[in-house]
């Protein structure tokens, strides 16, 4: 992963440009609502997911519902958030804030897919970012131009163990710690660019962070 997830994610070791889950990830269930209308439907199943995660250092994260708050001060790297164990092109709405006082942070919408193996992104707030990867292009969605980014990580841990798969990365030029992305929006423009996605994984909003403190607390839906 640079680091993220959508449903409980905590953190792995940022390594070169973006960090993946390993086998520390857990996830835990969460009470659905008593209907889903189908996968691609706004009124679908709450959130059902946690992943947490951390490689060392001081993080507390207290997951709540669809509401979730992190505080930090660690060197290491940790990725923290919740969602849904099966990711959709559905919007998602969070509110919140995202607050750091040295180091990396980011807070996005984070997940994964299988066949092909790919970690995603959409970068909501950074603070301090790194280097991202390759430039392939932009969209504008939600009020805001977003970079497209694709990177490769080699040997890295992933949800299939260590492997070798791509990162697609769209990084908001407009921060915000509450909003609603399009989800859609960005599957599509890297469809446009040759960056497929396969079957669709978890799917989390997600606060990352290494090399510092901060805190930060968000609502999902």
């Amino acid at each position: 992963m640079i680091a993220f997830s959508r449903l409980v994610l905590a953190a792995i070791a940022f390594a070169g440009a973006l960090a993946s889950p390993t086998s520390h990830v857990e996830a835990k269930g969460l009470s659905s609502a008593n209907f889903v209308l189908g996968r691609d439907n706004p009124l679908r199943a709450r959130q059902n997911y946690q992943q947490d995660y951390t490689t060392g250092g001081d993080v507390v994260f207290s997951p709540d519902g669809n509401y979730f708050k992190v505080a930090w001060d660690t060197e290491d790297d940790f990725v923290v958030g919740i969602g849904w164990t099966t990711g959709s092109r559905n919007p998602i709405t969070f509110s919140g804030n995202l607050g750091v006082g040295s180091g990396t942070a980011l807070l996005s919408v984070y997940g994964w897919s299988t066949n092909p193996l790919v970690e995603y992104y959409i970068v909501e707030d950074t603070a301090s970012p790194p280097s991202f990867g390759t430039y392939k292009g932009s969209v504008y969605s939600d009020g805001s131009e977003y970079t497209i980014y694709e990177n490769t990580r080699y040997d890295a841990p992933s949800i299939e163990g260590t492997s070798t798969f791509n990162q697609y990365i769209s990084v908001r030029e407009s921060p915000r710690t509450s909003g609603t992305v399009t989800v859609a929006n960005h599957f599509n423009a890297w469809a446009d660019l040759g960056l497929d996605l396969g079957s669709l994984s978890y799917q989390i909003v997600a606060v990352e962070g290494w090399g510092g403190e901060g805190e930060a607390a968000q609502t999902v839906s």
